[in-house]
């Protein structure tokens, strides 16, 4: 079999023009991880989050590895009223967590 592989993530906050647009999406990349199983929490000031959350299903990448995503739909209210947000990776029994903080990225 394939050798297990942890993933990489990558947190990206919402970008201007959505915000403008009275948006707010956070994207967590969840990419480069075998085997496919995988679950994703988020987080908002280390309070975990429910609503808003839609996490896509595995897809298998070009090297045989899989990629997914989750997204956080928030409001701008609510993003800018947060101190952090995080994106919590778990795979194969170890976790990995990106934060992104809204204050450095208005």
């Amino acid at each position: 079999g394939q050798p297990k592989s942890a993933p990489s993530v990558t947190l990206f906050p919402p970008s201007h023009e959505e915000l403008r647009a009275d948006k707010a999406t956070l994207v967590c990349l969840i990419s480069d991880f075998y085997p496919s199983g995988f679950t994703v929490a988020w987080k908002a000031d280390g309070t975990t989050v429910t609503q808003g959350v839609e996490t896509t299903k595995p897809s298998k990448q070009s090297n045989n590895k899989y990629a997914a995503s989750s997204y956080l739909s928030l409001s701008p209210d609510q993003w800018k009223a947060r101190r952090s947000f995080t994106c919590q990776v778990t795979h194969e029994g170890s976790t990995v967590e990106k934060n992104v903080v809204p204050a450095e990225c208005s």
